[in-house]
């Protein structure tokens, strides 16, 4: 496993990206995976959990749906916001959120973390079977900052960027 300090000198293996989880139901592959920069491809079945509330101090955590729809929990209110493909995501530090497709459908988009934040170590943890701890942690006492705090574009023919 490459070291936190090597991660700035990776770049994709293949034209396809660095595989990290291929089953039925979800596949991410890392295509970016930089100390300023890390992108991951991913596919979930639907009716799949993706990730559970949680936040980070350090980096902001993007995504942008490449099909399907994703639905966000964000902020210390949980709202609730389901974007569909073309729609993009920013949660900047010290905002709650976690997705999921509760769509019929799979659903595809790209994962933006920026800086890194240690999100490719965990990755390839992950697909290893090795604990790392990076810059994910539990909702805070006081629930975060609040949604307005992150931008939503819900679909690519929206005006500009706005904050939930």
């Amino acid at each position: 496993m490459k070291s936190h300090a090597d991660i700035g000198r990776m770049a994709a293996r293949t034209a396809e990206g660095e595989p990290i989880l291929q089953s039925e139901k979800r596949e991410i592959s890392m295509l970016v995976a930089r100390e300023d920069l890390t992108i991951t491809r991913a596919r979930y079945a639907a009716d799949e959990s993706v990730a559970g509330p949680h936040v980070h101090n350090t980096h902001t955590d993007a995504f942008y749906v490449l099909e399907g729809e994703l639905t966000f929990e964000i902020g210390r209110e949980s709202e609730t916001i389901t974007v569909p493909s073309g729609g993009f995501v920013a949660v900047p530090p010290g905002v709650v959120h976690s997705l999921r497709n509760d769509g019929d459908l799979p659903a595809r988009w790209l994962t933006i973390h920026a800086h890194d934040g240690g999100f490719a170590a965990f990755m390839r943890g992950v697909r290893d079977g090795v604990d790392v701890e990076w810059d994910m942690l539990p909702v805070p006492a006081d629930g975060g900052l609040p949604a307005g705090d992150a931008i939503v574009r819900a679909r690519a023919g929206d005006e500009g960027l706005s904050p939930v």
